[in-house]
């Protein structure tokens, strides 16, 4: 026996429903992957750029300057030249402590030399 013609009319416009949702994914899809393509040639561009930048960075501070003799650039962006000098607080607080270390020095070198058998 035949169906009626409504049931054929539902089932066809069911497959028709999933076949737009199926479609209009499809373009939504399509849409992104345009956009992702035109997009694309800016990233590598730019990726690149900065990959030529490090490039140069890391040549310039690991190799010598042939020009120079030898001699390199300043190192991690560090100018060179004197260092900060401490604040008269700290250099007081280093003296002290370097004077204690060398106490405690001496004091351990005379107990281990009155050790020594003679």
């Amino acid at each position: 026996m035949a169906r009626p013609a409504s049931a054929r009319s539902t089932k066809l416009t069911a497959e028709e429903r999933q076949l737009q949702r199926k479609a209009e994914q499809l373009r939504r899809q399509e849409q992104e992957l345009e956009h992702q393509l035109r997009m694309l040639p800016a990233k590598m561009e730019a990726r690149r750029t900065r990959d030529r930048e490090l490039a140069r960075i890391r040549a310039h501070t690991a190799s010598p300057a042939i020009s120079l003799n030898g001699a390199r650039g300043p190192r991690a962006g560090r100018p060179g030249g004197k260092p900060r000098p401490l604040p008269a607080r700290e250099r007081h607080n280093a003296q002290i402590k370097f004077f204690v270390l060398c106490l405690i020095l001496a004091i351990i070198v005379i107990l281990l030399w009155r050790q020594i058998p003679q």
